[in-house]
């Protein structure tokens, strides 16, 4: 059993790591030695003084090759998990820039509603670059808004958090997608929808969950065929026939010219909002550009949004 206190007292350096996960990956301490510019001597001796803060041998000397002991096999996977993450999080110091948004989205916002609103901030000179993220459900956006993975959240966010800036983009239709060979014929009741076969999404997926509830409400169940991930997804699997399902209005517009749109007899609508977890100047533009109305109207007068009392 390793002795932890002897660990504490005798550090591991990175470096000792490199060589070791190094010469494994290469399958030789001089290949390690020379991509890292030091002596297969210097290499050894790192690796022999790794060997002693740990108390256990890596390498099987009695074989008579450079060949791991069962030890050394389990401590390479760990040690390449470490070194590994390590340089990921160097990778993050070096592309970090203050200057950067990090917009997330829910996968059909990212595509349709998000370009209008980056290209007026860009012809306004508001922000120097901007990384757009898509997510395909509100709940890992809005976790990755909590974790400040993202500066921005875009989607239907039910409720705006204390602590959070937040501005109303609009409101998106929800409405069937179908093959245009089944568009004449299709009754846009959830009775006669539930005789159709039907390409769901993954369980507790936002729009998963609206067909689960708009079904039981009419008390039918909805017979799935395939299964998609997300909206872009699902609707190549209806055009090309294998079934209909629900999605955003605005993710139709540029899509498969073999799709048709069935607006429900009942809509479904929801509310698009942005919200911020921080203050930042260029943030606080982006929420004002999303919240103005002009750009509502225009959104809606493209058919990307729904028109309502805030843009008429």
């Amino acid at each position: 059993m390793l002795d932890f206190a002897s660990l504490t007292s005798n550090p591991i350096t990175l470096r000792q790591i490199e060589y070791f996960v190094w010469s494994v990956r290469l399958g030789s301490k001089a290949l390690a030695a020379k991509k890292f510019g030091v002596t297969p001597s210097a290499m050894s001796q790192q690796i022999c003084a790794l060997e002693a803060v740990l108390d256990r041998k890596l390498y099987d000397r009695a074989s008579g090759r450079s060949s791991l002991t069962r030890f050394g096999n389990v401590f390479f996977e760990h040690a390449a998990g470490v070194m590994d993450s390590f340089y990921e999080t160097l990778s993050v110091c070096r592309t970090f820039s203050d200057d950067v948004v990090t917009v997330g989205a829910t996968t059909t916002l990212a595509t349709k509603l998000i370009p209008p609103i980056i290209y007026r901030m860009q012809r306004e000179r508001q922000v120097m670059r901007i990384s757009v993220e898509s997510y395909t459900d509100t709940r890992s956006l809005c976790a990755a808004l909590d974790r400040g993975i993202v500066d921005l959240a875009v989607g239907p966010l039910e409720t705006f958090r204390d602590g959070r800036n937040a501005r109303t983009i609009g409101e998106e239709e929800l409405v069937i997608a179908c093959h245009r060979s089944r568009a004449a014929g299709l009754e846009a009741t959830w009775p006669a929808l539930a005789l159709q076969p039907w390409v769901g999404y993954r369980t507790h997926s936002d729009i998963d969950k609206i067909i689960r509830r708009e079904s039981e409400r009419a008390g039918v169940d909805v017979r799935y065929v395939a299964t998609a991930g997300d909206v872009p997804t699902a609707l190549s699997l209806v055009a090309h026939g294998i079934g209909v399902t629900l999605v955003p209005k605005m993710a139709l517009k540029g899509a498969w010219p073999m799709l048709s749109a069935v607006h429900l007899e009942k809509p479904i609508r929801r509310t698009i909002s942005v919200q911020a977890r921080d203050e930042s100047p260029v943030v606080d533009r982006f929420l004002e550009i999303a919240g103005n109305g002009n750009l509502g109207r225009k959104l809606v007068a493209i058919g990307l949004l729904e028109g309502s009392e805030a843009y008429p």
